[in-house]
């Protein structure tokens, strides 16, 4: 099977290594990325072959996407932009990633090493859960969500379409996250918080609010 892995960065390497570990190291391994130039990748993963604009020339009907992009907006846009190439979008699972019973993981999603996933999870379309996050029964999360390494969420959470959750941020049982929300690395959602805006700290908060308060 052939992968063109859309993004050659860092993240989009980890993204890789684990499809390549999930398919037991048979994985052709294609690169595009509009900022990293041609040519091998350090990782040894593969190479970088061009921009996304090249990707249709090696989009033959034994192929499918792979997302290698981490930024809510970002994705959402690379989804729209290699829409009309018609082509699958693999859904990436580290085998060292825990998925427990009843858990729904939507195209083009991806669940790195280290994380667990409980039961009873419904993972939309692009999400991220990268290393070592947890989310916990019952738990939802819409399309284009990234939760970066370490974030956890609690049983019940529902995280809206594009939120992103930063390192080591926790969301307590039964709380909300509406779309587009950023809640910040290290924070705490005591209580379920509006769409649109960024949060930070413990308990979390408004981040233009509380600039405005120490101007």
């Amino acid at each position: 099977m052939r992968y063109l892995v859309i993004g050659a960065a860092g993240h989009a390497q980890e993204v890789a290594w684990s499809l390549r570990e999930m398919r037991g190291g048979l994985a052709e391994l294609l690169f595009f990325d509009d900022r990293v130039p041609a040519g091998p990748l350090c990782s040894g993963l593969g190479r970088v072959l061009g921009t996304l604009d090249t990707v249709a020339a090696h989009a033959t009907s034994e192929a499918r996407l792979v997302l290698g992009i981490g930024r809510p907006r970002v994705k959402a846009a690379v989804v729209r932009r290699l829409a009309a190439l018609g082509l699958e979008w693999e859904t990436v699972v580290h085998p060292g990633a825990t998925i427990g019973p009843n858990v729904h993981l939507g195209e083009g999603s991806y669940v790195a090493a280290g994380a667990i996933v409980t039961v009873n999870v419904r993972v939309g379309p692009f999400a991220t859960i990268n290393m070592h996050c947890q989310a916990a029964h019952d738990t939802e999360l819409a399309d284009f969500v990234t939760l970066h390494p370490g974030a956890r969420l609690a049983g019940g959470v529902a995280v809206g379409r594009g939120v992103e959750v930063g390192s080591a941020a926790v969301v307590l049982p039964g709380r909300t996250i509406g779309p587009w929300a950023v809640l910040g690395a290290g924070a705490v959602a005591v209580h379920s918080l509006a769409g649109e805006e960024t949060y930070v700290g413990i308990p979390a908060r408004p981040l233009v609010r509380l600039a405005q308060g120490a101007a």
